[in-house]
């Protein structure tokens, strides 16, 4: 059995869905390009003098560091999703060929 094959019986089993990697693996360039975008523009906004700069305008920066950072957690969180759901194939392959050999003393 390929190791493809026994992933799609644990999604199967389970009834767990597929996940994409390059969907991960552009949620995290993109969180990544949304934080740097707001760590910039809190950049701009500090060098100007406190009296010119509102308190709010601060809030831009902070939300987008927030949600790039959140999305960029999710995209490596769906990374370890799928690395866990490889192992666990595995690990289930190798417990049915142990039971099917019968037990080893």
């Amino acid at each position: 059995m390929s190791p493809g094959d026994s992933l799609d019986r644990l999604h199967r089993d389970l009834g767990l869905k597929r996940l994409n990697p390059l969907w991960a693996k552009l949620e995290i360039l993109f969180g990544l390009f949304v934080v740097a975008a707001g760590l910039f523009g809190g950049m701009k906004l500090a060098v100007r003098p406190e009296t010119e700069v509102p308190l709010w305008a601060w809030l831009g920066p902070v939300l987008l560091v927030t949600l790039g950072g959140y999305l960029a957690l999710a995209g490596h969180r769906s990374h370890l999703y799928q690395s866990n759901n490889r192992l666990t194939a595995h690990l289930a392959d190798l417990i049915r060929a142990q039971q099917k050999s019968g037990p080893s003393l």
